[in-house]
């Protein structure tokens, strides 16, 4: 499947199945793929099996969520909907969109694209929020993706975010967790990643 957006002054495309982003005819690496030179792969040893389900259950409460905010659709059944829903109230924040799809640019070239899973409007400020389902969360890694998204979507659509919030949500787990703005930092990561793309060349 292949979705595309026109943002940014030009065709965003992405193609499901090998999780490819083309920006005006040009490939993109993700948010996710630069983050790994930070942080390596973070899921090395573990099982295809494990990891398919991970990813599974991942886009399931995904889907739930989206689903909820832009169909009102509720399952019930799905414990972290539920504990969505009471983090919602309890942090009295309102979602404005899901899943928003983003160009990061450095020097006025886009370098890297990826989707933002929340917009949120929170005592009348508008943030982003990433959704994670892993067992335990990492904070830096969360820190530095947010950043990224912060950057690409303020670029991509000239809006201001003013906070970072990650939704740690697993089986009982129920975690809004804030999260620092840093630019600097991580537009240096962006930089090492094109630092050792160009040096593979």
């Amino acid at each position: 499947m292949i979705e595309s957006w026109n943002i940014a002054g030009g065709l965003l495309e992405y193609i499901d199945e090998s999780h490819t982003y083309i920006f005006n005819g040009v490939i993109l690496p993700s948010i996710t793929q630069i983050l790994k030179v930070k942080f390596g792969n973070k899921y090395l040893g573990v099982s295809n099996s494990t990891l398919e389900r991970a990813a599974n259950l991942g886009t399931e409460v995904h889907k739930a969520i989206e689903d909820y905010e832009t169909k009102g659709i509720e399952n019930i059944e799905l414990k972290e909907l539920r504990n969505y829903v009471f983090l919602k109230v309890r942090n009295n924040f309102k979602c404005l969109k899901n899943e928003v799809p983003i160009v990061l640019f450095l020097d006025d070239k886009p370098v890297a694209a990826g989707r933002v899973d929340l917009i949120l409007e929170q005592n009348g400020q508008v943030g982003i929020a990433d959704i994670k389902r892993t067992s335990t969360f990492d904070k830096e890694y969360v820190a530095y993706q947010t950043n990224l998204y912060r950057i690409g979507y303020q670029q991509t659509y000239g809006d201001d975010i003013t906070f970072l919030r990650g939704l740690h949500l697993r089986d009982n787990t129920r975690k809004y967790i804030e999260l620092p703005i840093n630019e600097e930092m991580s537009l240096d990561l962006v930089k090492k990643y094109l630092e050792k793309e160009n040096s593979n060349e």
